[in-house]
Parts: structure tokens; C-alpha cells; sequence
């Protein structure tokens, strides 16, 4: 079953309590389905839709421009549901965070540990895509955090460090891109980051995704993207209290199912080897994306050829993909 509890509903595709306006009136003009001849418009662009066009332009092509719209499955409503919860805990936290420190400092780690496993929403309804077991590991994974603050350290300093600063945080940005014939395209960034931490030095700023599909190593270079496009629409953004990012992470609770290497959660530096070549990755994207934009052309893909896998087994649009369609006036 799907269940939100946080009382606003979740993400809308447009908050209106959004302080920036100027911001709102760019994403009023933006659109995914931007085209040349269009005056009053511009490009939107957003996280997911980077990551569908890198995947598979034509199938950017018919749910991005053409609006079209696949079934729902299980782990479209196991991904809301876990992330609804965590967004909702960090809330819920708020009030007992007191308490549990408490449990911690007395190395009550099993009480304190219980504690904010009660915290979670409890929905009418059992959940039953395998969110208690991804939100129970996660929470876990928030308590080896807590536990590497010394006793001695007051709450009002845990409040600042433990809890993040963004909490599934809108963020709208605007830039230019340039193609590659030199045309400049204006572009509009819209994103929700999932947690925004500031660093142990609080100086700097981190950026945590969550996941619940399964993990792969192969899937750091994409994360490493992602990431690098939620850094550069926060750096073209008003959001000031969000920057400098010095480092980045995910998280995949349920990183063992379909297959998957196992759970994980990972941290790295951007100024490491993925900070140094993400962004210019999402640049070369971005300037493909707009490419296609200018000449109309968004050629299917449906072969994953470093891993020999077939991409189109996932994708909800093969009867009006052109590459399955056969011409039957076509001599054989």
C-alpha cells in the first residue's frame, strides 16, 4: 500500500511557500517538453530526467515531451513509502532526540536503538514491498552515526550535527548550457535533495541520497553524477546556506534485493576522484540533453553494451518505440 504521513503531503511538483520567487516564476516557464521555436519557454531539467535521457533518449523522448506515463510497480511505492518514513522520522526525532541521547550516554545503546525504531510511521495498513526491513537497517545505520559523537558532547550540539539541515529540500536553480554548434540555451534545475548534513567540520556542506533499489558497484559513476547534478543546481541556486558541498553519499538499505551486491552506505570527498570527474560528466549530459533539444533527434538505446544487458526489459514503452517497430511494406 502507498502511505505518506507527513501532513503537507510530500513533494509537489511546484511548492508555493517556496521563498525565492523569481525562482518560481523561471520554473513556471520552464517545460521538459522545451523546442527551439518555443519564445516563451525554456528547458527544465531535473535529476531524473538526466539520468532517463543518459539511460535511454527515446524513452526520455516519450515520458518527458510526449507525457507518457508507464504502470506503477512495487518498487515505486516501496521507494515513496521509505522515503515519506525518513522523511517523517527526522521530524518525529525531533521530540525524543533528548531521550535517546540520554539511553546513549548510558551506553544503553539497544534501548536507545528501540526508541527510534518507534519513532517510524506506523501506516493503517502493513507495508508490504520490504520497507520495514530497509527503514528498520536505516535507522540502525543513523545510530552508528550518533555513536561516533563523544558522551560528553551536549545535545544542542547533536541537534546541529546529527540532524540534517535539508530534509528533503526543494532547490530550484537556473544556468545556461551551451550546445555543441555554441548556442546557448537557458535551462531550469528543479530538484528534491533527500538530506543535506553540514560536515564534521562545519564548514562545508553534505549531500546524502537514499535508495531502495538494489546496489551494484557499477552504479557509483551514476550516483557520483547524480550527486554532481544536485551540487551544480545548489551552486546556481539562492540557496547559500547549502554551499560549499565538500562531500557527497547513499544509501541503499535494500541494496541485497534482485540480485544486488548487499546494503550499503557509502561517503566520499568531492575533492576525490568521483568530485574531480562528476562534473564534467554532468556537463557532457547536460550538453547532449540540449543537443537533442536543438535537432529533435533522440535515438533509442536498448542495449547497456559494458554489461551486455538488455535495457528495453525494463522499459514500459516498446510498442511505440521506433527501434521494435517493423516497417511491413518493407521487402523482405
Amino acid at each position: 500500500m502507498r502511505f505518506n504521513p507527513n501532513p503537507e503531503g510530500g513533494n509537489n511538483e511546484r511548492d508555493s511557500r517556496y521563498p525565492y520567487e523569481d525562482m518560481l516564476k523561471s520554473y513556471d516557464k520552464s517545460t521538459y517538453a522545451w523546442q527551439p521555436d518555443m519564445e516563451d519557454k525554456i528547458l527544465r531539467v531535473s535529476k531524473s530526467s538526466v539520468g532517463t535521457f543518459d539511460w535511454c533518449q527515446q524513452q526520455y523522448f516519450l515520458e518527458k515531451i510526449l507525457g507518457m506515463r508507464g504502470d506503477e510497480q512495487d518498487y515505486h511505492i516501496r521507494g515513496s513509502n521509505v522515503h515519506d518514513a525518513v522523511e517523517y522520522w527526522w521530524k518525529a526525532m525531533e521530540d525524543v532526540i533528548e531521550d535517546v541521547w540520554q539511553l546513549v550516554r548510558e551506553n544503553k545503546r539497544e534501548q536507545a536503538t528501540t526508541l527510534c525504531i518507534e519513532a517510524l510511521p506506523a501506516p493503517p495498513s502493513p507495508y508490504i514491498f520490504g520497507e520495514v526491513e530497509q527503514l528498520h537497517l536505516w535507522v540502525k545505520w543513523q545510530m552508528d552515526r550518533l555513536h561516533t559523537y563523544p558522551k560528553e558532547v551536549d545535545i544542542s550540539t547533536i541537534r546541529r550535527r546529527w540532524f540534517p539541515v535539508g530534509n528533503e529540500s526543494e532547490v530550484h536553480g537556473a544556468r545556461i548550457v551551451t550546445s555543441s554548434d555554441g548556442t546557448d540555451i537557458p535551462i531550469h534545475m528543479k530538484g528534491y535533495i533527500d538530506r543535506i548534513f553540514l560536515d564534521d567540520d562545519e564548514a562545508g556542506i553534505v549531500l546524502m541520497e537514499l535508495k531502495t533499489g538494489k546496489w551494484k558497484d557499477r552504479k557509483r559513476a551514476d550516483m557520483r553524477a547524480e550527486m554532481q547534478f544536485y551540487r551544480m543546481m545548489l551552486e546556481h541556486s539562492q540557496h547559500m546556506e547549502f554551499l560549499p558541498v565538500s562531500g557527497w553519499g547513499w544509501e541503499f538499505p535494500g541494496g541485497g534485493i534482485n540480485g544486488g551486491d548487499g546494503p550499503l552506505w557509502d561517503y566520499e570527498s568531492v575533492t576525490g576522484p568521483g568530485g574531480r570527474y562528476a562534473p564534467k560528466t554532468v556537463e557532457k549530459r547536460l550538453q547532449k540533453l540540449v543537443d537533442a533539444h536543438l535537432t529533435g533527434e533522440f535515438t533509442p538505446a536498448p542495449l547497456l553494451k559494458k554489461y551486455d544487458t538488455f535495457k528495453c526489459e525494463w522499459c514500459d514503452f516498446m510498442h511505440e518505440c521506433p527501434f521494435w517497430k517493423v516497417d511491413v511494406n518493407e521487402d523482405s
